[in-house]
């Protein structure tokens, strides 16, 4: 599967402004009168890592909020009188939200930046955790438990495609290892948390003051240090000010291009995430390969406590220490991406000159390898008559797996998209979103139903039929983003 690395791919150069953006204000005579700004690629490294870290808490905060509730599942379900699967509700309704909220937040941060959507929605994501330490009617609860999912939804549609308006190619492959460490860090601490908070004596209303503390510790200074990033607000900034600071016999006022009305932004933003989704065949694919995986995730918040409580007679506490084993295979995986970025994609890039998305892709292979072998893993050593070890082992590939795919594939759709980056995460992150909502309310049945070992291995025999995803990809990705309307190619 050999590719052409002489042909140029996505250029290296920093694609600051949109397609149809020019960075001249107008002409005084034959002269061009150019607006500049701070690019934000030419800030510090550490400042670069600040923002980069802050940002992917933000989205930790929202991920550990979205799990945090699943310990407190047979609980609400005896004090509310009601079945487990409706208790349950209250996590797939927060992820659900997580896509109703992308419809918004992506279009709105290439319509007004990013600073906008990522802290007015962080803001009320974090004021939605006071009614969970206070209310105790359900229903009211759930409502709550939804509209947090549509604002928390905002890191992670505009984390990822932050990091590509203030990062090279060659590092961004890290950085979106932090961020997706930070992803699945939240949802697999969130468990564990939960269970301590519900079976002390503070109880399960605890769950949402702390992730109250959660969002003001780390919504504080993330609002101080990250900036605007987003290259085409900033020069519409740069051009505004040199505007008005010109005399009367400079540029006008018709010679800058002004800002999108809130009706184009309807028209040409809103509906960008669907169009791409249907138009674009590597990220419609793309996406529902996270949205499995993610899935995935979402549904071992079921399957590890009913395996290690249910069948094995574990406390509840000790059945969520598993999750530390998907824990540990994350941290480690992010080291394995970073030193695949910098010991095989930096070079690979320096020598071409130029970002060839596909380079991400190795990494997605192995990892379309790794998690079904660690689900069968992890099925067919459940029964309580073998040692629980070879079980938490079978953690390890499965965060493994979910992790190298995760990471590997957000970062080769930004490098396709990159100005359009935030539509593209937008879709992916709507369509995961309904996989990871609606999985675990099917677990309940179907664990019950068919048993730990059968009910995970279909969950195998799923990941095993996307295996071709990425090996085709990486043959035919250079044709596909040849015939994209999206990806900007160079001529």
């Amino acid at each position: 599967m050999p590719i052409d690395l002489q042909k140029p791919a996505t250029p290296i150069r920093r694609l600051e402004l949109g397609p149809d953006e020019k960075r001249v204000v107008g002409v005084d005579g034959d002269r061009e009168v150019v607006a500049s700004f701070e690019s934000p690629f030419d800030l510090p490294t550490w400042r670069k890592w600040v923002i980069t870290t802050l940002l992917a808490l933000m989205t930790t905060a929202v991920t550990f909020a979205s799990s945090i509730w699943s310990a407190t599942i047979a609980v609400t379900s005896r004090e509310f009188n009601v079945s487990e699967t409706v208790s349950l509700l209250g996590v797939s309704l927060y992820v659900l939200g997580f896509s109703v909220g992308p419809i918004v937040w992506g279009p709105l941060s290439e319509f007004k930046g990013r600073r906008l959507p990522l802290f007015s929605a962080f803001f009320a994501w974090t004021l939605l955790q006071i009614p969970i330490g206070v209310v105790k009617n359900l229903p009211a609860l759930l409502v709550c438990r939804l509209l947090a999912g549509c604002f928390g939804a905002s890191p992670q549609v505009l984390v990822g495609a932050t990091y590509a308006d203030f990062w090279e190619p060659a590092e961004r492959g890290v950085a979106t290892a932090v961020y997706s460490v930070a992803v699945y860090v939240g949802p697999t601490l969130g468990p564990i948390f939960g269970a301590l908070l519900t079976e002390s004596s503070l109880g399960w209303h605890w769950t949402g003051w702390l992730s109250l503390i959660l969002g003001v510790v780390i919504g504080i200074p993330a609002f101080v240090f990250i900036p605007e990033t987003y290259g085409p607000i900033l020069q519409q900034r740069a051009n505004r000010k040199l505007n008005s600071a010109q005399d009367s016999s400079g540029p006008t006022e018709q010679n800058v291009k002004q800002a999108p009305a809130f009706a184009e932004f309807v028209h040409n933003y809103m509906f960008k995430p669907a169009v791409m989704f249907c138009v674009e065949p590597m990220l419609m694919v793309m996406a529902l390969y996270i949205a499995i995986v993610y899935g995935i995730l979402y549904l071992t918040f079921f399957a590890f406590p009913y395996s290690f409580v249910q069948g094995r007679g574990w406390d509840p506490r000790t059945g969520t220490l598993p999750f530390l084993s998907i824990l540990t295979s994350v941290v480690i995986s992010s080291f394995g991406v970073a030193l695949y970025s910098k010991r095989y994609y930096r070079p690979r890039l320096r020598a071409r000159g130029s970002v060839l998305p596909e380079d991400r892709l190795p990494l997605v292979m192995l990892g379309s390898i790794i998690l079904p072998i660690g689900l069968f893993f992890f099925a067919w050593t459940s029964s309580s008559k073998i040692s629980p070890v070879p079980q938490i082992v079978a953690g390890f590939f499965i965060g493994s797996g979910i992790m190298l795919i995760f990471t590997n594939a957000v970062a080769f759709l930004v490098d396709i998209y990159l100005q359009s980056a935030a539509s593209a995460m937008a879709a992916s992150t709507i369509v995961r979103s309904l996989v990871a909502a609606g999985f675990p309310l099917a677990a309940p049945r179907m664990y019950k139903s068919l048993g730990t070992a059968w009910a995970t291995s279909v969950l195998g025999f799923l990941c095993v039929l996307a295996i071709p995803a990425p090996f085709l990809f990486y043959k035919y990705g250079r044709k596909l983003r040849q015939m994209s309307r999206f990806a900007p190619m160079p001529g």
